[in-house]
C-alpha cells in the first residue's frame, strides 16, 4: 500500500506587502540584455510587491534639465517617452513572472490597472534619489558617447569597448561607496533640505535606517508620511554595477546598439538641436493598455 504525506507548506496568495512602505523605484539604462529583458532599462529595485498587490510605488524622475544639458553637449537625444515605457514594461513583465512563480497564479490585468492608477496617484520628492538616478543615466550617455563618437565596434574593437564599459561601471561604484560611506540622506521636509543618516553602526554591523518623508496623494487631496530604506536601494545598484563589471570583465562582447535600434538614443539632429527633454509626455501619460497588451513582445 503506498502512503502519500500531505505538505504543511501552502503556496501564497499574494505577496507581502506594507501599507505604510513607499517603495521608491528608479529606471537606468542597464548595458546587458538578457532573455527577460531584451531592451534592459531595468527598475531598481525589483519592487514587486507593489504591483502585485495594486499598491502605489513612487517613481524616481531624474532631473530633465541636467539630463538634457548632457545630452545636448553630447549631441544626444533621449526619448523619455520610450525610456519609461521600456521601464515600467520591465518591470510589470518580471512582477508577473515573480507572481506565477510565487502564488502559482498569473497577474491580472485590472490588478496592473490598479496599481498604475494609484502610482501616478501620488508625488514627493527626495533630492538624494533624484541626484542618484540623474548621475547613472548622465554616466551613462557619457559612455554612450564615448563609443560613438570613436565609433567603436563590439567585435573588432572588443577592448576598447569594454574597457569604457569597465570604467563607466567603476564610476557608479565609486559613487555609491562614497554616498555609503558618508552615511548623509539628505530629504525635503517643509521646503527645507535635511540630513538624515542612511544606517546605524554597531560593533561593526550596519542597520538600515527607515527614512520617513511626506507624500502627497492627489485625488484624496492630503498629505501623508510614508517611509522606505535608502539603504538597501543604493546597494542593490552597488550589486547590479558589480555585476555588471564581473560580466564585462568574462564575457567577449557586449552591443549597446540596442538603444539606437529600438530609436531609444538617438543623434541629435540640427533640427532637434533646440528642442528640449522638458516638451517630452510625462511617465504618467505612458499608454497603459499598450504596455499590457505588448507585454510578451518586444
Amino acid at each position: 500500500m503506498m502512503i502519500f504525506f500531505k505538505s504543511s507548506y501552502k503556496t501564497p496568495t499574494n505577496l507581502k506587502t506594507f501599507k505604510s512602505d513607499l517603495a521608491p523605484v528608479g529606471f537606468y539604462f542597464d548595458i546587458i540584455p538578457t532573455e527577460s529583458f531584451q531592451i534592459p532599462i531595468l527598475p531598481i529595485p525589483m519592487r514587486i510587491d507593489k504591483v502585485s498587490n495594486g499598491k502605489p510605488t513612487l517613481f524616481i524622475i531624474p532631473n530633465r534639465e541636467k539630463l538634457e544639458k548632457v545630452s545636448k553637449r553630447l549631441n544626444l537625444n533621449i526619448n523619455l517617452h520610450l525610456f519609461y515605457t521600456v521601464g515600467v514594461r520591465n518591470l510589470i513583465y518580471y512582477a508577473s513572472l515573480k507572481q506565477k512563480e510565487i502564488t502559482l497564479r498569473p497577474l491580472e490585468d485590472d490588478k496592473i490597472r490598479t496599481w498604475w492608477n494609484a502610482s501616478i496617484n501620488i508625488s514627493a520628492f527626495n533630492p538624494d534619489l533624484v541626484e542618484s538616478f540623474t548621475y547613472i543615466n548622465s554616466q551613462f550617455l557619457k559612455c554612450f558617447s564615448n563609443i560613438d563618437e570613436n565609433n567603436l565596434d563590439p567585435f573588432q574593437d572588443r577592448d576598447d569597448y569594454k574597457n569604457i564599459l569597465i570604467r563607466y561601471c567603476d564610476s557608479i561604484i565609486k559613487y555609491f561607496r562614497k554616498k555609503i560611506e558618508k552615511n548623509i540622506f539628505f530629504i525635503k521636509k517643509e521646503n527645507k533640505i535635511k540630513i538624515e543618516k542612511l544606517y546605524l553602526e554597531k560593533k561593526g554591523k550596519y542597520y538600515p535606517l527607515v527614512i520617513k518623508i511626506p507624500v502627497k496623494v492627489m485625488n484624496a487631496n492630503k498629505t501623508i508620511e510614508m517611509g522606505f530604506v535608502p539603504y538597501l536601494i543604493y546597494d542593490d545598484l552597488l550589486d547590479s554595477f558589480f555585476y555588471n563589471k564581473k560580466v564585462l570583465e568574462k564575457n567577449d562582447s557586449i552591443d549597446l546598439k540596442v538603444y539606437q535600434h529600438n530609436e531609444i538614443i538617438n543623434k541629435r539632429s540640427p533640427s532637434e538641436y533646440n528642442r528640449t527633454i522638458s516638451n517630452e509626455r510625462e511617465l504618467k501619460d505612458l499608454n497603459l493598455e499598450d504596455i499590457i497588451k505588448n507585454l510578451n513582445i518586444y
